[in-house]
């Protein structure tokens, strides 16, 4: 019965675009900007190692798709040397043909064909594949928000007794002296150069940088060097506006780390300049976030006290409110597990992704304003 079926990448097997869109919009259970082809096509064929190849693994049967990995190479440096790597990301196979070991052969496909693989947002039906297949869990992505203005989030979050008093704590931290000067993200791969011998990561450079960054079809980033002393640092922002609040999310923060109390007092200042009501950072590496806790950001994970939406369009609450990771190397698992070494932020692993309505509504908009 299983004779016909074949695994492979979709742009070898002949897979086209339309055809895995429509296969999500079918399959997914609520609308996804990959069922979106312009969407689809900058995800997963305009990244730079993709080069045009759509490398998504995909289950066909007679023609039939059965099921679909979403799928970016990039390397990944673990232990200082660069290895075939993929981020995994929204992983579906075919209501009817579920229960029929698709997911183990999915599985093996990527690991006999890549070195590192990460993806996040596991599933409790997908979660036991991946352990059995020798993946670790990371059950929540370690996540910090800071809070300008609690009132104006107060519809989008829970705040006992506590969390009100520490907003007011952390109100106005010790400042550090910095300069900070916008550059184009490309240039921060120079910056991030620096991170190899410290820390595991997929890498930043300046083509990934520009194509994540300043290519996107959609979202608009800024990006800076921040110089406090040290050799200097690199952070990205993205704004968002949901339904009367501002939240400034930090794609990526990075560089020296003599320079991260700098950093800190740069990122208060850039949010309040830009009128947001809050914060947030998602960071793996405790070696990284140490700064932002010291400076009164809470962490999702450790602070009950407080509770903040994870999606935005539409704006929901989930529990735990952050995400997880799943992540194998076929050689040095006990590096790549070390927490403080390992460095994933929103800028990876597509966890910066619009929803299908707002990818729509924005590149009309965009498209409107280029034209007048």
């Amino acid at each position: 019965m299983n004779s016909t079926i074949t695994v492979g990448n979709a742009g070898d097997l002949g897979v086209v675009t339309e055809d895995m869109c429509r296969f999500y919009g079918d399959n997914w259970k609520r609308r996804i900007a990959l069922e979106v082809p312009s969407f689809y096509r900058w995800q997963f064929m305009e990244t730079p190692r993709n080069g045009g190849h759509d490398r998504c693994c995909v289950v066909v049967d007679d023609g039939d798709i059965l099921g679909v990995m979403g799928l970016n190479e990039r390397p990944f440096l673990l232990d200082g040397v660069g290895r075939q790597a993929a981020e995994l990301t929204t992983w579906v196979v075919k209501k009817e043909a579920q229960g029929r070991g698709l997911g183990k052969r999915i599985i093996a496909y990527l690991q006999d064909r890549y070195e590192v693989l990460l993806g996040m947002g596991i599933t409790s039906a997908a979660l036991p594949l991946y352990r059995a297949s020798g993946f670790s869990y990371m059950r929540q992505i370690p996540r910090f928000v800071r809070v300008f203005d609690a009132e104006a989030i107060a519809p989008y979050a829970q705040m006992d007794r506590l969390a009100k008093s520490l907003i007011r704590k952390y109100r106005d931290p010790g400042r550090a002296e910095y300069k900070a000067q916008t550059k184009p993200a490309r240039d921060l791969a120079v910056i991030a150069a620096g991170m190899e011998s410290r820390f595991n990561h997929f890498l930043r450079d300046g083509d990934h940088l520009q194509w994540r960054y300043g290519d996107h079809p959609v979202f608009s980033y800024q990006a800076f060097e921040v110089r406090g002393g040290g050799s200097g640092a690199g952070v990205v922002f993205r704004s968002d506006e949901v339904e009367g609040m501002r939240i400034v999310h930090v794609m990526d923060c990075f560089g020296d780390d003599a320079d991260m109390p700098a950093v800190l007092t740069f990122i208060d200042d850039y949010c309040r300049e830009a009128g947001a009501h809050v914060v947030d950072f998602y960071c793996t590496s405790g070696h990284v976030s140490r700064h932002f806790r010291a400076c009164g950001w809470f962490s999702v994970q450790d602070d009950e006290c407080f509770r903040f939406i994870h999606l935005f369009h539409p704006p929901e609450l989930r529990e735990p409110p952050t995400t997880s990771l799943v992540y194998w190397a076929r050689d040095g698992m006990p590096s790549l597990m070390d927490s403080d070494r390992l460095y994933v932020t929103k800028q990876d692993l597509d966890l910066d992704r619009p929803t299908a309505v707002t990818y729509e509504t924005l590149e009309t908009a965009r498209a409107e304003g280029a034209a007048q």
